[in-house]
């Protein structure tokens, strides 16, 4: 079965946060690919345009359709 990259995640997650939170620049905190699930964890933080502060953000993308299966703004996985 063909599992999605980490460059394919990465693109996920950023079509993502544009359309969820209206941002283009994240940085990746952390990403681990749990082969058990068949899901990428990936947590970010990202900083709105005239914020303080950056915020942070966590997905859960299934490795093989790429299907959002879990979105959250604030939290991280700390996977």
């Amino acid at each position: 079965m063909p599992t999605l990259s980490f460059d394919q995640a990465k693109d996920k997650m950023a079509g993502l946060l544009k359309s969820a939170v209206g941002v283009d620049e994240f940085e990746i905190t952390s990403a681990k690919l749990d082969d058990a699930q068949g899901v990428w964890k990936v947590d970010v933080e990202y900083r709105k345009l005239k914020a303080m502060f950056s915020e942070s953000a966590s997905a859960i993308i299934d490795a093989e359709s790429g299907e959002v299966r879990e979105f959250r703004k604030g939290i991280q996985n700390r996977v």
